[in-house]
């Protein structure tokens, strides 16, 4: 293949992996209202720690958002590194605590992760194909 056209599949690969963090982002935004309301639901230290984690996940959630918009979406190494982890460690956390005992059904609750693995083999592909 044409060294132009590495860089037009790369460039679709890291695109493709961009709107998969930025699914995922979305998803959690809905994540952290959801918790939000929860928590509206409390009172005392149980309301305050629920506000606390809806914080974290709109944190995360936005996060995500964004470094894949913007950084993903040109195919740049901070970002593929920057989302690889934090996304990646956000999922991790979710699949042990909630997941794996049983809170969730496996199947939802592997939704949100398979939308992680998809941008990172995405963006992966994408910067192996970069580097070539």
């Amino acid at each position: 293949m044409p060294r132009t056209d590495h860089r037009q599949g790369a460039s679709l690969l890291s695109r493709l992996g961009a709107l998969c963090y930025a699914a995922w982002g979305l998803f959690h935004v809905k994540v952290a209202a959801d918790i939000w309301r929860l928590g509206a639901g409390q009172q005392g230290l149980a309301q305050a720690r629920l506000y606390q984690l809806a914080a974290y996940m709109l944190t995360i959630a936005l996060f995500v958002l964004v470094v894949g918009l913007w950084r993903n979406w040109r195919n740049d190494k901070s970002g593929y590194w920057l989302n690889l982890a934090v996304a990646g460690w956000a999922d991790s956390i979710w699949v042990l605590v909630v997941v794996v005992p049983g809170y969730v059904d496996l199947v939802r609750g592997l939704v949100p992760p398979a939308f992680y693995v998809a941008g990172a083999v995405l963006t992966t592909l994408a910067r192996r194909d970069r580097e070539r």
